[in-house]
């Protein structure tokens, strides 16, 4: 009897406990709902991000699925598991969030536990006065004038690009290549060069530490995919089961590359105009905010985040916008002859080099591809290294359009590396 009565208090418990439980996400997810804002349907625990969190669709994936769901409304509310989120989708309230009220929107996603996470401490997850005044610090450091001053850096990477691709042929007219591999290799070296004053090494060496660990930073398995969604849209969660976004690998790596570029230029009177500068001097005299005329400390961990967040991007994004888009054109042979004409004339007129006013004649590149000011300046020039010298055609591993994204990425990584046939140009144009 003792234990028949244990037993139905259990049970008891055990459904008081899941009916709270069901109230509790069921009111979670009328959030929108009580708001009067449109909403797509979605899963008790999961939201909208089900497969998702189990590696069966990218997120990018994911939040263009919930795009299309929403239909034709100028925004609408969708959850990530049990987070609330707002897509906005009219150009006009767009424009107002990211360039005339954007001080307004100063808070980022789900912040991440620092004392679990130091590396959270980068602009994607910041908020307030820090992330306002970051922000104008780093977008100066991408400006136009750094551009055409790190210009001559990035068409160092473009050269070794064009020998790259060269030597991979072996004496052969064409070859099969991974775009994506090659790709992140050049935007290693340009980001490492351009931001760090680091020679990496990368597109001589695949296998260079910088490469290595870049291809680390973000998610690379279904495991990892999960843990990380769950990190960033339950990180209370995330910190009870200690799990952790970036690897201690990442973390120790760009602990130890940023603080012994910062001393190593301390120490030996080093001044350079890129990202580790600012960082010093940064360091060095903190930050006073415009707002209220506050100082901010900034810490080595915020400092080393910036630089992992930047090289991330740098590479991460260039790299799969130039892929994405000779993929493209080796499935429209019409528009690569449109963008070789294009580069072959503007080269012409600057007597064959390729210079930082040079690619900004080129307008036509502009219409296959856009991202920011220095990504654009880095992808423009990487394209016209490759179309000067080569043509691309679809291979027998060529993706089919559009092509797919990583499963497990949580941004827009081609699959399957994105081969295509590279050949020789048949002729060159007279310089």
């Amino acid at each position: 009897m003792l234990w028949s009565d244990s037993l139905w208090t259990t049970l008891l418990i055990l459904t008081v406990v899941i009916a709270l439980l069901y109230v509790y996400l069921s009111s979670v997810n009328n959030y929108w709902k009580r708001l009067g804002v449109p909403c797509v349907k979605s899963e008790l625990l999961f939201g909208s991000a089900r497969r998702a969190l189990f590696a069966q669709e990218s997120l990018p994936t994911c939040i263009h699925r919930i795009y299309q769901e929403l239909g034709d409304v100028p925004f609408g509310g969708f959850y990530l598991m049990m987070t609330p989120c707002l897509m906005v989708k009219d150009v006009e309230l767009i424009n107002k969030i990211l360039v005339s009220d954007f001080a307004h929107f100063t808070d980022r996603i789900n912040p991440l536990s620092t004392k679990m996470e130091p590396l959270a401490k980068h602009l994607f997850c910041l908020g307030g006065d820090l992330w306002r005044e970051m922000r104008l610090y780093m977008s100066s450091a991408f400006s136009d004038s750094s551009c055409r001053r790190d210009f001559f850096l990035v068409k160092l990477c473009c050269d070794r690009l064009q020998q790259s691709v060269h030597a991979a042929f072996q004496g052969r007219h064409s070859r099969d290549l991974a775009l994506r591999d090659l790709l992140a290799s050049f935007t290693t070296d340009v980001i490492g060069m351009c931001a760090f004053g680091i020679e990496c090494g990368a597109i001589d060496d695949p296998n260079s530490q910088f490469r290595r660990i870049g291809s680390m930073i973000l998610p690379n398995t279904k495991k990892k995919a999960s843990s990380a969604l769950l990190v960033l849209t339950l990180p209370r969660v995330g910190s009870f089961f200690g799990v952790k976004f970036f690897s201690t690998t990442v973390r120790e790596f760009f602990d130890r590359i940023v603080m012994e570029t910062i001393d190593h230029r301390k120490k030996n009177n080093i001044h350079r105009e890129d990202l580790v500068q600012l960082m010093l001097e940064l360091k060095d005299g903190g930050i006073i905010s415009g707002k209220n005329g506050e100082a901010i400390e900034v810490t080595d961990n915020l400092v080393v985040a910036q630089m992992m967040m930047a090289f991330t991007m740098g590479f991460e994004m260039t790299s799969s916008a130039m892929s994405f888009c000779l993929h493209e054109l080796s499935l429209n042979p019409a528009m690569q002859t449109l963008a070789r004409k294009e580069v072959d004339a503007v080269l012409t007129r600057h007597g064959g080099e390729v210079t930082y006013e040079a690619i900004q004649e080129m307008t036509y590149l502009d219409m296959l591809i856009a991202g920011q000011k220095f990504a654009l300046m880095v992808v423009k020039a990487g394209l016209v290294a490759l179309l000067s010298r080569f043509e691309f055609r679809p291979c027998l591993r060529s993706s089919e359009r559009p092509a797919d994204f990583e499963p497990h990425s949580f941004l827009a990584r081609p699959a399957g590396g994105l081969w295509v046939r590279v050949s020789l140009r048949p002729w060159l144009p007279l310089q």
